[in-house]
């Protein structure tokens, strides 16, 4: 409205002055949506896109931290990393799988992919653990297999669980079976909560 009691305005003036003013209110136009746009910039850094399973990452000098985070919030997989984790990232990445993208992400770094399911159906990440990397040492030498055993140890309590959680659908939970269940089940439950402390 405003820019039409302008140009009605501005058409009473002669010609050249018209078209000076036209061009004078283009570039106004012009530089102000292009501010925005720059304006915008920190959100066209990262861009993630998941369909059918398979994830389209595109990153400029984007925080870790924040890819993990948006790529947890388009495929619903726990990331727990600690506060102290700073690194930025430049990839583009195309249909790939939630594991190979997060083998590509996290190159270089200490992590762990926890996954859910049964043997007999494919195996689901649930959840991915990552450290901050280790400086080169004896011990940190010595402590890689100690994750893996840990992480092992994990998937095999988080498969006991499933299983423990199965069987007691099946049964009454008052009964004496039901009893016993429920507390190996929260037994599992502390010890997977107390390897997933000792990880981090």
């Amino acid at each position: 409205m405003i820019f039409n009691l302008l140009l009605n305005s501005l058409m009473k003036l002669d010609t050249n002055r018209y078209k000076f003013l036209e061009l004078f209110i283009f570039l106004i136009y012009f530089t102000s949506v292009n501010s925005l746009i720059y304006a915008q910039s920190p959100n066209l850094k990262l861009r993630i896109d998941c369909k059918n399973n398979l994830l389209t990452i595109s990153a400029q000098d984007a925080d870790l931290k924040k890819v993990l985070l948006k790529l947890a919030d388009k495929t619903g997989v726990y990331v727990r990393f600690p506060n102290s984790l700073k690194k930025q990232i430049t990839i583009r990445i195309s249909g790939l799988s939630l594991k190979e993208t997060l083998s590509r992400l996290l190159k270089g770094m200490n992590y762990a992919i926890i996954y859910s399911g049964s043997r007999k159906n494919r195996a689901i990440v649930s959840e991915v653990l990552v450290y901050n990397k280790s400086k080169r040492s004896r011990t940190s030498s010595r402590s890689r297999p100690r994750e893996k055993q840990m992480a092992s140890r994990i998937r095999y309590y988080e498969r006991r669980l499933e299983s423990l959680k199965k069987k007691l659908s099946r049964v009454n939970k008052n009964s004496r079976q039901g009893k016993r269940y429920l507390r190996q089940i929260s037994s599992y439950e502390n010890t997977l909560e107390n390897l997933k402390k000792k990880i981090q």
